[in-house]
């Protein structure tokens, strides 16, 4: 199964994200807003995507990324809803991270990162 979480406190970005990847078919999508929740979802699901919104406050996203080993780098899409997470973006770049949607948010840029990610192999 090509599970899907999306990690946010912002529900009318999942609602949006959650639309937009079930129209395209891709149906199993989780949310989480926390870290404890995200890492029992990780473990149970084996997703093979992670949507990470880079609004999370500052303590909950440096977590997440600590949690996060580095095979699951190349499953990891960033969304920058506004385009004040600029610092940010860069800074993940240098750690080898590589897809990123960031302001303005447009449908067929979200879908073409999600089937590049969703195509890799994952194993």
């Amino acid at each position: 199964m090509r599970n899907i979480i999306i990690i946010s406190k912002n529900d009318e970005l999942k609602r949006q994200l959650t639309s937009i990847l079930t129209c395209t078919g891709y149906p199993h999508i989780y949310s989480s807003y926390d870290c404890m929740k995200t890492l029992s979802l990780v473990y149970r699901l084996n997703p093979k995507l992670i949507i990470i919104d880079m609004e999370l406050p500052s303590i909950i996203f440096n977590d997440l990324l600590k949690l996060f080993s580095q095979p699951m780098k190349k499953i990891m899409l960033f969304i920058a809803p506004h385009s004040d997470v600029d610092a940010n973006i860069l800074i993940l770049i240098k750690k080898g991270y590589s897809h990123f949607v960031i302001h303005p948010i447009t449908e067929q840029l979200l879908i073409n990162q999600v089937k590049e990610i969703m195509d890799q192999d994952n194993s």
